[in-house]
């Protein structure tokens, strides 16, 4: 029996009375800690049921058309209301708390109170990153058929940005998402919490809460529980049958099933791609495989730290089936007490289900051991490409080396070869060298034999001039003398034969003498004039040469 105990403004269930690994105490802090963190400021709660008259329910409501859902149920029945992120619409601007369920605080008090949500269960809530526990009746009795669990769940979505996971989290956490390049997908783990009450005694209608935690904008993704519930609700006999909850459990089984092996069939397609890739590797190309097999090794190393923790969450789905299935035994005669079910007939098709999602399961978990086992051949595979890259480059270094060495020792050789010429070269060098200072020598001796001769021609050339000069200067006057001593002038009867006529020499001389001065002198400008054109027109000669050879 629920009662509502003074001053609490929601009704605490059977389950908080009993010992639990949360102190009833922090009960509001973590009421608070899941508002501030996941709880938006607007309220849009889709809600599934049955209406008078067989009819079905199907609506979204705020939080003021849920108060009022809750004050006036108007005849509906068996309510479960889901609990979304913001469903991300093509034509539509997502608001700032996108991220955030579409539930505000007194809405969630609201669903408290009125779905009786256990403290336990509300501390799931707000510690959803934390490994999430269930709550199933261990023994079933009128007034205790609740239960609650959180399914994980992995979901493949077409990647958008395919760089955007390089600057993104590390995918080696396998809280995070798992990048995938050959399908071109994501695999993202969420949860979705399934909490489900009923009184026994018949009193008040099932009511079940559905908080889907996947991101929102992936809306086809987060809608399907709902379709598939609604589904089973069309197709269900009565409105009063549909209030078994082994509906709502397998349209969340049948879901997460669907994603777990569209997510395992990914990283299948994925190591596929890895494995082809590797075994059409050629080794001969070296160097450029490396840096392609380290990005190789990375992912793959994610991928298998994936696998690890995807084992660890199948195997709390599996959990989850069998203490379903244990419910469902348990409390099938008390649902038949409610009407919920009509016979054992009833049972068979719910344990039948469940097989089915055990199966499916079953085959899941073993894909995944597969999928480990087929990531360690793909990365024993990629070890051994490396080695055969390492060792082709160890051949093709040594194929270098062998070339290089020989080159070297070639070169080596022509260097020995052009040292010897050199040394030759240097030996002709300093042969010519000496040669050259041998001319220089006897240059040099020439030059002063010459300076000797042209000392000695400038001394003849000085005498000469000197002899030249006396014999201008008394060549007239010896000519003069000697023709006055002519007989002719020297006789007895001659006029000149007088010792006072001697003036007549000296008329003669004297001009004889000047004239043959400025003869001399007049010669001696016009030799040097020749001489100064000759030396000028040999230096422009020369010049011209000069310039001609420098062009």
């Amino acid at each position: 029996m629920r009662g509502s105990p003074q001053g609490r403004p929601f009704e605490v269930g059977d389950d908080d009375r009993r010992p639990t690994l949360e102190d009833i105490q922090s009960d509001p802090s973590n009421v608070s800690v899941f508002a501030s963190t996941l709880l938006a400021s607007e309220s849009l709660v889709q809600v599934l049921g049955f209406g008078p008259g067989e009819s079905l329910l199907e609506r979204t409501l705020n939080e003021d058309q849920l108060a009022t859902c809750f004050e006036d149920p108007q005849g509906f029945e068996m309510l479960t209301f889901f609990i979304n992120r913001h469903l991300v619409r093509a034509d539509e601007e997502s608001p700032p708390d996108a991220n955030r369920l579409r539930l505000s605080t007194n809405a969630f008090q609201l669903l408290r109170h009125h779905c009786h949500l256990s403290v336990s269960f509300t501390n799931a809530l707000a510690n959803i990153e934390y490994p999430s526990p269930m709550c199933f009746p261990s023994r079933a009795t009128h007034n205790n058929l609740n239960f609650w669990f959180f399914l994980p769940t992995r979901v493949q979505v077409r990647c958008r940005d395919p760089k955007a996971h390089v600057k993104g989290k590390s995918q080696m956490n396998p809280i995070n998402y798992l990048h995938l390049d050959a399908p071109n997908v994501d695999v993202r783990g969420s949860k979705i919490a399934l909490h489900f009450w009923v009184d026994g005694g018949g009193r008040g209608s099932p009511k079940a809460v559905v908080v889907n935690f996947q991101d929102g904008r992936w809306k086809r993704v987060v809608e399907e529980p709902i379709f598939r519930l609604r589904d089973s609700y069309q197709d269900c006999e009565s409105r009063r049958l549909g209030r078994d909850p082994i509906y709502l459990q397998m349209s969340a089984f049948n879901s997460a099933l669907r994603w777990w092996n569209n997510s395992l069939s990914s990283v299948d397609d994925q190591l596929i791609a890895y494995e082809e890739a590797l075994l059409r590797q050629d080794l001969a190309a070296g160097g450029d495989l490396l840096q392609l097999n380290a990005k190789t090794n990375r992912s793959l190393h994610c991928i298998a730290a994936h696998l690890q923790r995807y084992d660890s969450e199948l195997q709390l789905f599996s959990n989850i089936l069998d203490q379903t299935r244990s419910y469902n035994l348990t409390c099938h005669r008390h649902f038949v007490h409610l009407l919920f079910r009509r016979s054992e007939q009833d049972l068979d098709w719910v344990l039948t289900a469940l097989g089915r999602a055990e199966s499916m399961l079953t085959v899941l978990r073993t894909f995944r051991e597969e999928l480990q086992q087929k990531a360690s051949n793909v990365m024993s595979l990629l070890v051994d490409n490396n080695k055969g890259i390492s060792d082709q480059l160890v051949v093709q270094t040594g194929i270098m080396m062998h070339k290089i060495l020989e080159t070297s020792r070639d070169q080596a050789k022509e260097s020995l070869n052009i040292a010897a010429q050199t040394k030759q070269l240097t030996e002709q060098t300093a042969k010519v060298l000496h040669e050259t200072q041998k001319e220089t020598e006897a240059s040099r001796q020439l030059a002063i034999q010459s300076q000797r001769l042209s000392e000695e021609m400038m001394k003849d050339s000085v005498a000469m001039k000197t002899v030249a000069l006396v014999t201008v200067l008394f060549l007239p006057g010896t000519s003069f003398a000697a023709i006055l001593a002519m007989p002719f002038f020297t006789g007895d009867s001659s006029p000149f034969n007088k010792p006072d006529l001697i003036w007549v020499w000296v008329a003669l001389t004297v001009p004889a003498t000047i004239v043959c001065f400025g003869f001399y002198l007049a010669w001696k400008q016009r030799e040097t004039r020749r001489r100064e054109q000759r030396v000028s027109s040999d230096d422009v000669e020369l010049s011209m040469i000069t310039q001609t050879s420098q062009s």
